[in-house]
């Protein structure tokens, strides 16, 4: 019984010319990649980067489906995966929030020296 239930979900072989396929395919996007770079002097920069990102979301892509066996493995599997992605895009975006909010200035606020010394106008009341 025991055998049986291996041979059902057995280890999964991906094979050679899917391999090698998916690595031609990587090879081209490569080098879209660079001339997207390249174009950047005639883009502007907006659609330069959604080009680049696209992409680079199509190489990951790729890379987790057939290179890392998400394409092949279980649905849990495939959910955990996808939960990883979405857990890093919660943090980038969390991470950009915090690092862009200097960049919006507000009225009357004061950015504070590097120092755990209180001011000098909390000092005169």
């Amino acid at each position: 019984m025991a055998t049986k239930h291996f041979e059902e979900h057995g280890h999964h072989v991906t094979p050679t010319s899917v391999l090698f396929r998916n690595l031609v395919i990587l090879l081209i996007l490569m080098v879209l990649t660079v001339v997207a770079a390249r174009v950047t002097h005639f883009l502007p920069t907006m659609p330069a980067n959604v080009v680049a990102m696209s992409i680079a979301i199509v190489k990951a892509f790729l890379v987790v489906s057939i290179f890392m066996g998400v394409r092949y493995t279980t649905n849990l599997g495939k959910l955990f995966a996808i939960g990883g992605f979405v857990w890093f895009l919660l943090m980038f975006g969390i991470l950009v929030d915090y690092f862009s909010r200097p960049w919006e200035p507000v009225k009357g606020w004061v950015p504070a020296g590097s120092t755990s010394l209180p001011r000098a106008d909390d000092l005169i009341e």
